[in-house]
This record gives C-alpha cells, structure tokens and sequence, in this order.
C-alpha cells in the first residue's frame, strides 16, 4: 500500500470518497504532459489547452491524464 500512496503523491492525486482528487502539483505535471500531447498533433489537447487555466474542463483533462498515468504504472508494478 505504501507504493501506491507514494505513486498519488508523485501524480499529484488524492483519494477521496468520490475517486481521485487533483492537487496543484498533479495539474501542473498534467500540463506539462498535455503540451507534449500538443506538439504530438493530439486533437484533445490543443482544444483544452486552448482553454483557460482555471477552467473546470481543464482541470477534469489534467485529472484524467494523471488517473491514466497512475493506474499504468500501477499495473505495470503490480503495486
């Protein structure tokens, strides 16, 4: 259990009762990967990115983005 809660840390997640909860620290990693996402051509990104940074739909992108990132790596070291 400790990985795991180490992997929401780096992330930048929390667990609430509702799921996962995006810090600071986790939307601005978000952001740093949805631009590379850009300069890739990828559709979704260019449109949020287009969007303001306190916008709700961006923050839900970034929180997916890390959720995504999360659980691969928690396959993928069966944490």
């Amino acid at each position: 259990m400790r990985g795991a809660q180490e992997a929401l840390e780096r992330y930048g997640l929390t667990e609430t009762s509702d799921g996962f909860a995006l810090t600071l620290k986790g939307f601005q990693r978000a952001s740093r990967r949805a631009l590379d996402l850009r300069k890739q051509g990828d559709p979704e990104a260019i449109r949020v990115l287009a969007l303001p940074p306190d916008d709700p739909l961006r923050w839900e992108y970034a929180r997916c983005l890390q959720i995504d990132s999360f659980v691969s790596e928690v396959h993928h070291s069966e944490i």
